[in-house]
């Protein structure tokens, strides 16, 4: 399981040169108690950037960021359709608004949502976010994220989605100040919080209106702060300090929960951080005697109830009570009742919440099987989930209600073309806890996985019957940075199986960041090559493939795919540049396929760039970028993205029918495709996995999917065909 993340998100706003702790348009949401189906762990943060001319106050814009987020929490299934879906709301709203002549202008918004590691960053408008950590990533698409929210009836968004581990931060803001420059984001990574807030001040003259996250270990809590707050305070003298009461730190302070809107808007105290978290539990007051207890019962029911008493029954001395048996009847009263109470709601009231949820739960089964729209279809099984879940919830006897899961499930698995597979651990004993798997390839026996923690290369062996999938870790294998003679290779990324009686007599070859490979095999010494670098030199290599006997190199750094023509797998020559006159942006890939002559590269946002390698002068290497995904389910259409998918590695099958599988880390999901990016399948797990994004995957010649799951791999027989 991934350790949690503690969130800070840090106000940047400075106006006519005077820094203000209240940002306006700023709204931070950690999951209610009761969220959806799988938002229990998300934290999401929203930044409206809406013109003066749209005449919305900052308490107008903190209830219209309240309403997304509930709506946000709500709402179940993929995290990109339910921030569109909010996304379009708030579209609709101020389309409306924007009826008037002249139009008011457009709006601009940032949504930044958190899950585990995993950032999802969606902009409406012309936006820039930059991923702070060892290297800088600028997310910027003026053409892609659209002119802003409120011009039209469809909004446009642009999604990107990475891993943000513990230190680095996210920067967002609608326009980068004219005096920052390279040293601005320098090393912003090693740089203290508070430095790094001030300094982005500093540098940016009279007006900044930004937002700066952080993750660090913790216990998943989310603060909001402003730069001010993060500004070490000068030490009182001596003097001063024995007057002056010390300041109440976080820890003392109860923590403000994110609260309803109410008619009347109060703005929140601009002193304290804000910290989202659940309250802490009540201290209990320390037991007064039993005696002062009946006491003060006695003095407070006895008079009223003797009165009543002596109304309605006989003047008998029977009815003569002393007070300590007076008392003891207020007490037990109130007490019957309750349990009277409860156990009516226990035996009627949990059965009538059965009834009714069941009802509804038919009901709308009834819609899903008559209805001959798909749209309508769809919302209709949502709707059984939905209610049938909550059946479950009242009821002993759950056959009827779980009938109907079942049935709804199935139907939304049906039209979403997922098949689901049982996913089992193929490793009596899971891997060293710190391990990182990265990268993963496979053959029928053999299994060759990238720990990024350490930069080596691990080799599992099949033990056994191979349908049982149980595998051993070979202890002997060596695959991995140090010095090989005169070669020094450092940490690894990227691994490819070569074929079977190479030159090198080597099961696969590795890369480091700087062009240096490695021949590793069983029972032998690794051997290391340098590969003659390009004319520009190397920027920072991430991923490389074997196809057709010759190597091909990702280099986004340097926005170049390198092609070494090699002989038996001896790549000694000199790279040739795969493009021709027509160059794609290569800044966000983060993996290729190679297949034949065409190369696939995958964005982060999940788009797709499909290249044919030229031949000639006359016949040049051609991209379409992006290339277009065919999705055929109801509902669904055609675009440059998979709508719910968070793709993150691409892998293609061997012949004789290759087909290419793509990982959505989120969803635990592989995705099959035709070549032609025709979506054909989902394939995910019957049974529960360990929470954890999966982090690598591969397909073995026998039709299995393997998935990496924290320090562990789980393998899945893909149905006969």
């Amino acid at each position: 399981m991934s350790a949690k993340l503690d969130l800070t998100v840090v106000s940047l706003y400075r106006v006519d040169g005077q820094d203000e702790a209240y940002l306006p348009g700023l709204f931070c949401a950690p999951a209610p108690r009761r969220a959806a189906r799988g938002r229990g762990e998300d934290r999401l943060v929203l930044q409206l950037f809406a013109p003066p001319e749209l005449g919305l106050s900052a308490e107008a814009q903190a209830s219209l960021l309240q309403d997304m987020a509930n709506g946000y929490f709500r709402t179940a299934g993929a995290v990109t359709s339910a921030l569109r879906e909010q996304v379009e709301r708030l579209n609709t709203y101020l389309f409306q608004r924007n009826q008037g002549s002249p139009p008011a202008g457009a709006a601009q918004l940032s949504l930044m949502l958190l899950r585990e590691e995993r950032l999802t960053l969606a902009q409406c408008g012309p936006l820039h976010g930059f991923q702070l950590s060892k290297s800088i990533h600028h997310y910027y698409d003026a053409q892609g994220a659209g002119r802003g929210l409120g011009l039209g009836q469809n909004a446009q968004m642009r999604f990107y989605q990475f891993e943000l581990h513990p230190g680095e931060r996210l920067l967002s803001l609608a326009q980068l100040p004219a005096s920052w420059n390279e040293s601005t984001l320098a090393d912003s990574e090693q740089a203290e919080l508070g430095a790094l807030s001030q300094r982005l001040l500093d540098q940016a003259g009279e007006q900044l209106t930004a937002v700066l996250l952080e993750v660090q270990p913790g216990t998943g809590s989310l603060q909001q702060v402003s730069a001010s707050q993060l500004r070490p305070q000068p030490k009182p003298t001596a003097a001063a300090a024995a007057d002056v009461p010390a300041p109440a730190t976080l820890s003392d302070t109860a923590p403000v929960r994110a609260q309803p809107l109410a008619g009347a808007w109060v703005e929140p105290p601009l002193a304290a951080a804000t910290t989202y978290s659940d309250p802490p539990e009540p201290e209990m007051a320390t037991p007064t005697p039993i005696s002062e207890r009946l006491r003060d019962l006695s003095g407070r029911f006895v008079p009223p109830l003797r009165q009543f008493l002596e109304r309605i029954l006989p003047e008998e001395p029977i009815f003569n009570l002393p007070p300590r048996v007076m008392g003891l009847i207020a007490l037990l009263v109130p007490m019957a009742v309750v349990i009277l109470v409860a156990v009516v709601y226990l035996q009627f009231g949990r059965q009538q919440l059965y009834v009714n949820y069941l009802e509804r739960a038919q009901a709308a089964a009834a819609i899903a099987t008559a209805s001959g729209d798909a749209g309508e279809v769809r919302l209709a099984w949502e709707g059984v989930m939905y209610y049938a879940e909550r059946a479950a919830h009242y009821e002993e006897d759950q056959a009827v209600a779980f009938e109907l899961l079942s049935r709804a499930n199935a139907a939304l698995d049906e039209m979403d073309v997922i098949r689901r597979l049982e996913f089992n651990p193929i490793l009596s004993q899971p891997l060293a806890n710190d391990a990182q798997i990265t990268r993963m390839v496979a053959t029928n026996n053999e299994i060759y996985l990238l720990d990024s923690s350490s930069g080596n290369i691990l080799r599992l062996f099949l033990a056994g019957d191979g349908n049982l999938g149980r595998y051993q870790q070979d202890a002997n294998f060596r695959c991995g940075p140090g010095q090989y003679g005169s070669f020094i290779v450092s940490a690894l990324v990227d691994l490819a199986l070569l074929p079977r009686g190479n030159a090198a007599n080597a099961e696969l070859i590795a890369m480091d960041a700087n062009g240096n490979v490695l021949y590793c095999a069983q029972g032998q010494a690794p051997s290391a090559q340098t590969l003659t670098p390009p004319n520009n030199h190397w920027g920072r290599p991430r991923s490389l493939r074997i196809a057709n006997g010759d190597l091909y190199i990702l280099d986004p750094q340097t926005n170049a795919v390198w092609l070494y023509e090699g002989e038996d797998h001896a790549f000694g020559e000199a790279p040739r540049f795969f493009f021709g006159a027509e160059v794609p942006s290569l800044r966000d890939v983060q993996d290729m396929a190679v297949n034949g002559s065409d190369i696939y590269l995958l964005s982060s946002d999940g788009r797709m760039v499909r290249c044919t390698l030229g031949t000639s002068v006359n016949n040049p290497t051609s991209c379409e970028n992006p290339a277009t995904y065919t999705d055929t389910r109801p509902g669904f259409g055609n675009g440059p993205q998979i709508e719910g998918a968070n793709f993150e590695q691409v892998r293609i099958s061997e012949p004789p029918q290759p087909a290419m599988y793509m990982l959505d880390p989120v969803a635990r999901a592989v995705y099959r495709l035709s070549l032609t990016l025709s979506l054909d399948t989902q394939f995910r797990s019957l049974n529960d996995l360990p929470a954890g994004l999966a982090t690598a995957f591969a397909v073995t010649p026998n039709r299995a999917i393997l998935l990496a799951i924290s320090n562990d791999v789980y393998i899945g027989f893909l149905p006969s065909e």
